[in-house]
């Protein structure tokens, strides 16, 4: 029995508050009074002005009906919500208990610099909200806003617009499905499909958000920023306008169609003022000019392309660089390609593989054309390698050497300060006819088949054939022979999960 009366008290006690909580509508002005015969309304005339709570309605003309706590207003509808938010239309019908207003033709809702035009909006004072279920253009400063459906709370400055969104600004254009917008903080979310296009580039995705005064995005779920001749995806990115700059978080790729360039990575940074990017852990880069392709990978990856402040194109790969191509393939810690040049140069224990020889020196450069290795340059302690067709290894070591290639095959190598040069000697039928060991200060040795066919002196020639039998084991190998073919890629996938480095 306690409990019941204790359940009615408070339904009681609710009933009461209600009851307190109605407030009535009250008519400060109106030209004209007239009751309407058989109905409860009373018709008001010529600057009427009616007041609900705080709030101020003004109009040409109204219906209003005591006993509802409601009215009816016509012709120059005109509600002063507070300091900010001022509501036209020309008809409204309001509802005093719900405090609820409907707005029919012409509408519009000013707060400060921000425009909002429908034919059909709602108003719940209660919310703070405004909602328009059908076509809405909204103004603020120079950019238009418009959606089929749209809601916005006067208290914390936001709208939300869904379906067929469109953000019109002389900066930027933006189409999406869903977005919210700030205007206090002057910030956008969208979620669903979105395009913002500028005349620099477009961004599309399916989430993320807009600053507009920075011209500032991030988005995330698979966006892709492109513009004419480049593009990049990525799982998340960021972009800055004023600054040229973005940045992009897993599964990237950036692709430049002008230079033929792929740069993939799981972070990037792109500055396009500067013409710079590079991308960094599992980095990897495609230079897919012409039917062979060159990959290279390596823990950073740089990428300069041409802008007004930078005329160079090149690929810098940095720490750990390994790189394939059909016809060479290579590692070292540093490597550049100058694309305009078509030079690769290659520093830090670099290493070489051409067909069957191998090349090392304390740096390498690589002049190619026609997509092949035009020649080869290998400066201070330049060694060069080849296997035998039967067994062991033909070297050549000096302090530089020059080799020339055709049709991708050496054909003479130029050695000059403290050359050397061991030759395994066989006859036609494979027979081995010695080893030779020769020193001259410069020498020209020439090529057939990737074998040394013969060999050119300049002074202080220094030349012995000895029989196999007489010559030792380690005698066989020029000081500093390192032979790395563990090391070698044999193939693109290679490049990606090298083998582990083996000692000499």
């Amino acid at each position: 029995m306690r409990g019941r009366i204790g359940i009615l008290i408070l339904v009681l006690v609710a009933l009461v508050g209600r009851a307190q909580e109605r407030t009535m509508i009250h008519i400060e002005h109106a030209n004209q009074f007239h009751k309407t015969a058989g109905s409860d309304a009373m018709r008001l005339l010529g600057d009427v002005h009616i007041r609900h709570d705080s709030t101020h309605f003004y109009c040409d003309s109204a219906y209003y009906y005591e006993e509802k706590n409601s009215f009816d207003a016509f012709q120059h509808v005109h509600i002063k919500v507070n300091d900010s938010v001022d509501m036209y239309s020309r008809t409204m019908v309001y509802d005093g208990d719900r405090r609820f207003a409907e707005f029919f033709n012409d509408v519009r809702l000013m707060d400060d610099s921000t425009l909002l035009e429908t034919e059909y909006m709602t108003y719940d004072r209660n919310q703070h909200l405004a909602n328009y279920p059908h076509h809405g253009v909204t103004t603020r400063g120079d950019k238009k806003l418009i959606s089929e459906i749209g809601f916005y709370r006067d208290d914390t400055k936001e709208f939300r617009f869904f379906k067929d969104v469109e953000v019109l600004s002389p900066k930027y254009l933006l189409f999406s499905d869903t977005l919210f917008y700030n205007t206090k903080i002057e910030k956008m979310w969208f979620q669903g499909p979105t395009d913002i296009i500028n005349e620099d580039n477009s961004m599309v995705g399916n989430h993320g958000y807009y600053l507009t005064k920075r011209d500032f995005a991030y988005v995330d779920d698979h966006p892709l920023m492109c513009n004419e001749t480049q593009e990049m995806v990525a799982d998340s990115m960021l972009y800055d306008r004023m600054q040229g700059f973005a940045k992009a978080m897993n599964s990237i790729q950036m692709t430049d169609t002008s230079y033929k360039v792929i740069l993939r990575g799981e972070y990037a940074e792109l500055w396009e003022k500067i013409g710079y990017s590079f991308a960094t852990d599992s980095a990897y880069v495609v230079y897919y000019d012409g039917g062979d392709s060159l990959y290279i990978t390596s823990d950073t990856m740089f990428y300069h392309f041409k802008t007004e402040l930078n005329q160079e194109e090149k690929i810098i790969g940095r720490r750990h660089v390994r790189f394939y191509k059909s016809d060479m393939q290579g590692k070292c810690d540093t490597m550049t390609f100058y694309m305009a040049d078509s030079v690769i140069r290659m520093r830090v224990d670099p290493v070489l593989w051409n067909e069957d020889s191998q090349m090392t020196a304390t740096y390498i450069d690589i002049k190619t054309a026609n997509h092949t290795i035009d020649s080869l340059f290998q400066r201070e302690q330049a060694f060069s390698i080849s296997k035998d067709s039967i067994e062991g290894y033909n070297q050549i070591k000096g302090d530089n050497m020059v080799s020339c290639f055709r049709d991708g095959y050496i054909h003479h190598v130029n050695v000059d300060n403290a050359s050397k040069v061991l030759t395994w000697l066989r006859e036609d039928d494979g027979s081995l006819i010695g080893i030779n060991i020769s020193a001259s200060k410069n020498m020209v040795i020439f090529m057939e088949d990737n074998n040394i066919s013969r060999v050119k002196y300049y002074e202080e020639i220094d030349e012995t054939l000895f029989p196999e039998e007489d010559i030792k084991e380690d005698e066989r190998y020029l000081e500093g022979f390192r032979w790395l073919e563990d090391l070698r890629p044999k193939s693109r996938e290679d490049i990606v999960h090298p083998r582990p480095e083996s000692l000499p």
